[in-house]
């Protein structure tokens, strides 16, 4: 348990590390810490894979239950694919200025958490349940990254000329961002459709019912419509640029109010898994 936390306080230090560099690079217009933020980021993955593979070992089971679990696991998925569109496309990097603060904030608020393990059943004990996490996992990551790309496009569009307009201007041209912001959430909106029905499936197999109008199938329901509807007004309305921006920024308070808010306000059959505020 030590070793555990010791490693995933390393990680959250190099996130912040990470959110000191891009940040000031940006600021500064200074390329090279932008550059050394991801790098940083990068080290704080590698610990935090570490730790995540000792809690593994030692509660017996792939950890994904409670907010500590869920979050961390959120965090680290993040921050390796910043790593891996900032090798794809160095351009990109700058994205580390918005999503670090994210991962930083996400990760600190998991590490004042509860962080007792929870048990998976037999009858919770299935692989349709990783499944369903794993692309649970794939979805959020799509959607935060095309807000990530929205709300730099659409600081980008502002009159007038600052030192954080500057940086995010080293990104691909607008036209380039609003068409990866658009792909991002068109393969989350996939990914999610996977995880509702694996985790249908799963639920099934576990409680004898395929859907249930529990608290956070519903909300899940309502985000996978809430895109559903972005992909219809950018397919059939046309909608790009500031239209196709704003409404990704308007729609991503969704996702953590479905991970955290429904366990909190409603009585949840997935409470339980979600544990930990």
């Amino acid at each position: 348990m030590f070793a555990e936390l010791l490693l995933m306080w390393m990680a959250l230090s190099m996130y912040a590390i990470s959110t000191v560099l891009a940040t000031s690079g940006a600021l500064f217009s200074r390329d090279k810490l932008v550059s050394l933020g991801v790098m940083a980021a990068a080290a704080g993955a590698l610990f935090q894979v570490v730790s995540y593979a000792i809690r593994w070992m030692n509660v017996g089971h792939l950890p994904f239950l409670g907010f500590y679990e869920a979050v961390s696991e959120w965090t680290f998925a993040t921050v390796v694919t910043l790593v891996i569109i900032s090798w794809w496309r160095p351009k990109l990097r700058p994205l580390a200025v918005i999503l670090m603060p994210m991962c930083l904030l996400a990760l600190g608020s998991a590490m004042v958490a509860d962080k007792s393990a929870g048990e998976v059943g037999v009858t919770l004990s299935s692989w349709w349940l990783v499944i369903h996490v794993i692309f649970t996992n794939l979805a959020h990551i799509c959607f935060i990254v095309a807000f990530a790309l929205a709300v730099a496009y659409l600081f980008r569009s502002r009159p007038g000329v600052g030192r954080m307009r500057a940086a995010l201007d080293k990104l691909p041209a607008q036209e380039v961002v609003d068409d990866l912001s658009y792909r991002f959430a068109a393969v989350g909106l996939v990914f999610m459709g996977v995880m509702i029905v694996s985790g249908a499936i799963w639920a099934n197999e576990a409680w004898g019912r395929y859907w249930g109008w529990d608290p956070i199938e519903t909300w899940s329901l309502i985000t996978w419509l809430a895109y559903a509807l972005f992909l219809h007004c950018r397919l059939t309305l046309g909608w790009r640029g500031r239209k196709s921006a704003w409404m990704l920024v308007i729609v991503v308070p969704l996702l953590p109010f479905t991970l955290v808010g429904v366990p909190v306000l409603y009585d949840s059959i997935h409470a339980a898994y979600i544990q930990g505020f």
